[in-house]
């Protein structure tokens, strides 16, 4: 977040000079940071799904040849993918509030001003 908002100080200068307040910038960066960390945990979550159905699929097929029961190796209730998914909005909100907080106080001269 913190190179986002480097890379985007002019734009922040812009839209200073168009009567954005701090606030107004502040929650721009903020709900970046939040779409950017729920699409990661949504990600998370799906791929370590997939990974943990695949470990899943080798050691039934290895308990089976051994004689063992049909055995459900993994479970992934949903108390869990919602404790997950609130995690990683929470930390990715935590981590982008300094960088949200800090575009906020851009002087929008300097900013414009900024290549």
């Amino acid at each position: 977040m913190v190179m986002s908002i480097l890379e985007r100080t002019r734009e922040i200068g812009v839209l200073k000079s168009l009567g954005a307040d701090d606030r107004d910038i502040r929650m721009l960066f903020l709900v970046e940071s939040g779409v950017i960390g729920t699409i990661g945990a949504a990600l998370g979550i799906v791929f370590g799904w997939l990974i943990t159905r695949a470990a899943s699929a080798i050691a039934k097929a290895m308990m089976a040849k051994d004689g063992f029961g049909r055995i459900e190796l993994f479970a992934l209730p949903l108390w869990l993918v919602l404790i997950a998914l609130g995690i990683g909005i929470i930390v990715s909100l935590a981590a982008g509030y300094y960088p949200a907080a800090r575009a906020a106080r851009v002087d929008p001269v300097k900013a414009l001003r900024a290549e």
